[in-house]
C-alpha cells in the first residue's frame, strides 16, 4: 500500500525556478510573430525581446532555454542581468558588462576546448569595454579572432541599466545586427532582451533603436502545464490531484505561474498535508478562499500598480471595455499582467485577480504604507526655480512623500523609459509654468499628453506660475486652478515666497490625505 512520502522539492513562489529544487515545467508555444520558436530564432541569428509581467516565469524560461544549448559546443551563451545597475555610473556599468562577458566567454571557450581562447583573453585584457563604442569594437574584433562559434547574449531586467545609456546601448546592438546581418560567421550571433516592456517598440527622439527585434510574448501555463507541474508533486509524495481539481485551478488562475504555484503550496501544506488522499475541487475552492484573503507581496505589488489606474481597472471589472491600442492606462495594466486582451475586449487576467482587486480591498494601514511620489514637470531654463522648490519639498519626505525631476538626465534622451515611468508611477504632478515651459516642444508633445492621461485617472496637477506668461491660451491649463492664486513667484519677495512654498506643502499633504480617505472607504465593492 502506498504511503505519503515527504517531498524534496517545493512550489516556487519567489522568482527564478531551479528545476533541481522546485517543481518545474517548460512553457509551451513560445514563438515570435512569425510563429518561430526560440531555437529557430537563435539558429537564424535573430535579435528578439521577451516581455512579460514580473512573476510570470520569463527569467526561468530563458535560463531553461540556455541550458538546452549547453551541450552544443557551437554556442557560447552569455547571461547578464541589469537589475541592480540603474543608479550606477556609465563607467561602472560598462566595467561590469566587460567583467561579465569576459568571465563567461573565457570559461565557455575553455570548457569546449576552443583553440582561440588565449587570443580572446589577450584581446580583452588589453581592450576592456569602457563605453558603447568599445562594446561594438569588441564583437567586431571577435569576428576575426573566434572561428565557428556563435555568441548568444541574454540580458535580463534590461530596463535596469543606467538610463543615460539605454539609447547608446540599443543603437550599438542595432548596428551590430544591421552591419553583420548578411555575415554567416560572426561572433555576436543572437541577442535576447528580457523585461516587462517591449524594447522593439521603444522610440527615442523619433528613432526606434531596437525595432529590428522579433517580439516574443511569454504565454501563461496551459492546462497541460499545470497538470504536469502537479504530477511532479504526486510522483514525489503519492498524493494525487483529481482531474476536475486541476481544471478548477486553471479556470481560477488562467495559468498565471505565481498563482498556480501558490495554490499548490496552500493545497499541499494547509488543506491536505501529509496524506495520500486526493486533492478535490472542494479543496481547491477552499485554497482559493485562503489565497484571496491573505496578504502577500504579489497582491500588494499589483495593488500599488492598480491604484494608479483605478478608474480604468474598475471600468474593466464592471463593464465590457473595448481594447484600444494606444490607451496608456490599458497598456500599463497589461504590462503588469493585471488585465489581458481577449479579441477586441480587455478583461481582468483571471478570476482570482478580479475577486481580490475589483473592490480594491486593502486596510487603512496598507494604504498608508504605499509610498507617494510627486513628478515635477519644468523647463530646464527654469532650473533655479526647481532648486528652490526642491528645498521645501524635501520636508515632505518625513511624511513618506518623495519627488522626482530629471536632474540627472538630458531632456528627451530617455523619454520612453525614465520620464514616462516617472509620470506613470507618480501620485501628484507639479508643473512650473513659464514662457520656457510653454515654448518647449518636448513638454508639449511628450510630457503633457502623458500627464493628461493620468488626469483621466484622477491624479491631481498643481500648476505653479513662475512668471507672467500666456498660460491662458493653453486649454489644458484653463481648467486647472493655478497655485498661489495666479500670482507669479518671481513677483514675490523672499518672505512671501517662503509662505507660498509652505502653503504648497500643506496643500500636497491635504491632497494625499483626502485621496487616502476616499480610497479606504471602498471595501468589498460598497461605500462605507
Amino acid at each position: 500500500m502506498k504511503t505519503f512520502q515527504q517531498p524534496v522539492k517545493f512550489f516556487e513562489e519567489q522568482g527564478f525556478v531551479s528545476p533541481s529544487e522546485s517543481y518545474f515545467v517548460p512553457f509551451d508555444n513560445v514563438v515570435n510573430t512569425k510563429k518561430q520558436n526560440m531555437e529557430t530564432m537563435v539558429n537564424l541569428g535573430r535579435y528578439f525581446t521577451i516581455f512579460a509581467p514580473r512573476q510570470s516565469g520569463k527569467t526561468t524560461f530563458f535560463y531553461d532555454f540556455c541550458r538546452s544549448l549547453e551541450n552544443d559546443p557551437l554556442y557560447i551563451i552569455i547571461l547578464m542581468s541589469f537589475q541592480t545597475y540603474h543608479s550606477i555610473s556609465a563607467e561602472r556599468f560598462y566595467a561590469r558588462v566587460d567583467e561579465t562577458i569576459k568571465k563567461q566567454l573565457i570559461n565557455r571557450l575553455l570548457s569546449v576546448q576552443c583553440s582561440d581562447v588565449k587570443a580572446v583573453k589577450q584581446y580583452m585584457d588589453t581592450n576592456p569595454v569602457s563605453d558603447h563604442l568599445s562594446f561594438y569594437q569588441l564583437f567586431e574584433n571577435l569576428n576575426n579572432i573566434i572561428n565557428k562559434k556563435k555568441i548568444v547574449i541574454f540580458i535580463d531586467e534590461f530596463e535596469g541599466m543606467p538610463p543615460s545609456e539605454i539609447f547608446n546601448f540599443l543603437m550599438t546592438l542595432r548596428d551590430l545586427y544591421q552591419n553583420y546581418k548578411q555575415v554567416k560567421d560572426k561572433a555576436l550571433y543572437s541577442v535576447g532582451l528580457v523585461g516587462i516592456r517591449n524594447m522593439s517598440q521603444l522610440v527615442v527622439d523619433g528613432i526606434s533603436p531596437f525595432n529590428i527585434a522579433d517580439q516574443v510574448t511569454l504565454p501563461p501555463f496551459n492546462l497541460n502545464n499545470i497538470h504536469d507541474l502537479y504530477a511532479q508533486f504526486t510522483q514525489e509524495t503519492n498524493q494525487p490531484f483529481k482531474e476536475d481539481a486541476i481544471q478548477k485551478i486553471h479556470e481560477q488562475t488562467q495559468g498565471q505561474p505565481w498563482l498556480v504555484n501558490r495554490i499548490g503550496t496552500i493545497l499541499t501544506t494547509q488543506i491536505r498535508p501529509n496524506t495520500i488522499e486526493p486533492i478535490s475541487i472542494d479543496d481547491v475552492n477552499q485554497a482559493v478562499t485562503i489565497l484571496v484573503d491573505e496578504h502577500n507581496d504579489h497582491f500588494d505589488n499589483l495593488l500599488e500598480k492598480i491604484l494608479l489606474y483605478k478608474k480604468t481597472f474598475l471600468n474593466i471589472c464592471n463593464n465590457h471595455v473595448a481594447y484600444v491600442k494606444y490607451d496608456e492606462s490599458q497598456a500599463w495594466l497589461m504590462r503588469h499582467g493585471i488585465i489581458k486582451r481577449m479579441n477586441n475586449k480587455v478583461i481582468v487576467s483571471n478570476p482570482i485577480y478580479k475577486t481580490v482587486f475589483s473592490s480594491l480591498t486593502s486596510d487603512q494601514k496598507a494604504m498608508e504604507m504605499i509610498p507617494k511620489k510627486i513628478f515635477i514637470c519644468y523647463s530646464h531654463e527654469d532650473k533655479h526655480w526647481i532648486e528652490k522648490l526642491a528645498f521645501y519639498l524635501k520636508q515632505l519626505q518625513h511624511q513618506g512623500i518623495s519627488f522626482w525631476y530629471d536632474e540627472r538626465i538630458r531632456a528627451g534622451d530617455i523619454w520612453p523609459l525614465e520620464i514616462q515611468t516617472a509620470i506613470e508611477t507618480s501620485h501628484l504632478i507639479i508643473c512650473l509654468i513659464s514662457d520656457s515651459f510653454l515654448a518647449s516642444d518636448f513638454i508639449r508633445t511628450k510630457e503633457i499628453p502623458a500627464i493628461q492621461q493620468r488626469q483621466k485617472e484622477g491624479i491631481t496637477v498643481f500648476p505653479i506660475l513662475l512668471e507672467d506668461c500666456m498660460w491662458q491660451v493653453i486649454n489644458w491649463l484653463q481648467d486647472i486652478q493655478i497655485f498661489s492664486h495666479m500670482m507669479p513667484l518671481d513677483s514675490l519677495n523672499e518672505k512671501d515666497l517662503k509662505k507660498q512654498f509652505m502653503g504648497l506643502n500643506k496643500d500636497i499633504m491635504d491632497c494625499f490625505e483626502n485621496k487616502r480617505k476616499d480610497q479606504i472607504t471602498i471595501h468589498r465593492g460598497k461605500r462605507t
